[in-house]
């Protein structure tokens, strides 16, 4: 029985781009590798969606479409300021991934330091954005057209895996790394960006988990790999790193404790990918909301933590089983393709249902 025949497209015009055709979902090295969690969800999903026709934007605006009406179903990406869709009663529905109201980052405490100031600043800020984005939508322009909705409809995604290989597991006994961090520490900010001056929540939290990791990497009963980034000269000297050519996915199968940083939000790919590979995670605070609440991920308040988590579970491997037990069993239960899939089709399905204006 053939699928429905539906459209999806990639949507870059806010940047000054263009909006770019995508084929038929099954993910290929043709399509972003950022949409690759998003485009296996809608492949298994095709199957059980009762509508035809439908175009699917892949887009990170919040504020506009390249279209707008009851077949287009809005796919907003890596929106990180904590913005609502615009367009959201004038579109079929809007898959998102990402917060859309802003999460505070850490535990309100007496002694607060830098990276606290930080991410109570950023707070603030996504706050303004937020509301900014409330007052637009209830003010669209008049070239949209009339809303085809009262209430828009949001459905919430996992930022899921990049592109991550589809790997068999490894027993915690034959893995070889204690610990894995491949990712971008820090990166150039022009000097007219207010954030070169004050720094950013990603950058103040990775410079913690570096430093804790030069630290661990001197003492020679720990195992650590930092992949193919460009660490510090006396970091990877103190690691004694030698060239690897292993992919990120086979060294995250291989590592007992995945360590997941923030990035320029809370939520990353890192934890979702150690958990996908039976890893015991370990993050800075997460929202505590779907897929995060009750999750198996250890989350702490700064990084000079992880050494008692090194201690108590590193050699331990009946504790690692346990943890990697309880990471499958979230994945296969929250954040498996065809969860999410399923919560996608009923999405689109009750969308079709209910009273269009």
């Amino acid at each position: 029985m053939p699928l429905p025949v539906h459209r999806y497209f990639l949507d870059r015009t806010f940047t000054g781009g263009a909006v770019k055709d995508l084929p038929y979902p099954r993910w290929d090295r043709t399509v972003p590798a950022e949409l690759r969690y998003p485009y296996d969800i809608l492949e298994a999903a095709l199957p059980s969606i009762d509508a035809t026709g439908l175009h699917f934007y892949f887009t990170k605006n919040a504020y506009e479409l390249p279209e707008y009406g009851r077949r287009v179903v809005a796919v907003l990406l890596q929106e990180e300021r904590c913005k609502v869709p615009v367009y959201g009663r004038h579109v079929r529905t809007t898959l998102r991934n990402l917060l859309s109201r802003p999460f505070l980052g850490f535990r309100p405490h007496r002694h607060m330091g830098r990276l606290d100031a930080l991410l109570l600043f950023e707070y603030a800020r996504d706050w303004y954005t937020h509301g900014k984005s409330v007052r637009a939508q209830s003010r669209p322009p008049a070239t949209w057209g009339a809303a085809i909705r009262s209430d828009p409809r949001v459905l919430g995604l996992p930022l899921g895996y990049h592109s991550q290989e589809e790997l068999p597991q490894v027993p915690m006994a034959q893995r070889r790394f204690d610990v894995f961090f491949a990712g971008q520490v820090k990166h150039e900010i022009p000097r007219n960006d207010y954030r070169h001056w004050v720094s950013t929540s990603k950058f103040i939290a990775r410079e913690q988990l570096w430093k804790e990791l030069g630290r661990l990497g001197a003492q020679p009963r720990w195992n650590l790999d930092l992949g193919e980034v460009a660490a510090p000269a006396n970091l990877a000297h103190a690691l004694g790193q030698a060239p690897s050519y292993e992919s990120y996915s086979e060294k995250m199968m291989n590592t007992r404790i995945c360590v997941a940083p923030r990035g320029s939000v809370a939520e990353t790919y890192r934890a979702c990918e150690g958990l996908r590979a039976g890893c015991l995670v370990v993050a800075n605070r997460l929202p505590p909301e779907h897929p995060f609440a009750n999750s198996p991920i250890l989350q702490i308040d700064h990084w000079r933590q992880l050494e008692g988590i090194l201690h108590k579970y590193a050699r331990n491997i009946d504790l690692l089983e346990e943890a990697r037990a309880a990471s499958l069993a979230w994945w296969h239960s929250c954040l498996a393709v065809k969860v999410q899939a399923g919560r996608v089709a009923r999405e689109l399905n009750e969308a079709a249902q209910t009273v269009f204006q």
